[in-house]
């Protein structure tokens, strides 16, 4: 009797201690905004760089047409932020950015004025031409973005969730894509930053 329980007692021990880590990691996951969905942590990525820059630009720029540009981006990309948030069950917390999204937020913290402008405007240009193809990509979306395709060998679930988000998002990156560029013409911007 002794021995048995001794037995089921490692056994339950052992159960624990393998199924920690794993929750462990998908805590770590939650509070870091990544979710086990690559397509829904990348598009978090991609709309804190947004807001976190938006942000930036908002206090160093002194051109109206930047300011408000900038001010779209942080509203915009805050209310996508949240409905990825809703979507995935991630936490509230920072969302840790890529590499070089924070290497882009490092150089244009150092800039000011015009030089600032016009490299925040290439880099918006840029960046959401990225999102603007890879939204189309989950779609299932030709370059037109109108025309919904099933991906091969999907099934219904997370890739049939994300293509639908995907689908609703993608107005709203095209809107701005149009718009940075426009802007980043006006300003005398390349659209090719150099990161």
């Amino acid at each position: 009797m002794k021995n048995a329980c001794l037995t089921l007692a490692v056994v339950v021990v052992s159960v624990l201690l393998i199924g920690l880590p794993a929750s462990a990691q998908t805590a770590q996951q939650q509070r870091s905004g990544q979710t086990s969905d690559p397509f829904i942590t990348r598009a978090m990525q991609m709309n804190q760089a947004e807001i976190d820059l938006g942000k930036m630009a908002q206090s160093k720029t002194q051109n109206p047409r930047v300011k408000e540009y900038a001010d779209m981006m942080v509203l915009d990309h805050s209310q996508a932020q949240e409905k990825l948030r809703g979507t995935s069950g991630a936490s509230q917390g920072q969302v840790q950015l890529s590499k070089e999204q924070q290497q882009l937020s490092d150089k244009l913290s150092r800039l000011d004025g015009q030089q600032f402008d016009k490299e925040y405007m290439a880099a918006m240009v840029k960046d959401h031409r990225q999102a603007v193809q890879i939204f189309q990509k989950e779609a299932g979306t030709g370059s037109s973005g109108t025309t919904p395709r099933q991906k091969p060998g999907s099934a219904a679930g997370a890739n049939s969730n994300d293509a639908n988000i995907a689908q609703q998002m993608l107005p709203t990156l095209q809107k701005h894509l149009s718009e940075a560029e426009q802007i980043s013409r006006s300003i005398g911007s390349t659209a090719n930053p150099t990161r």
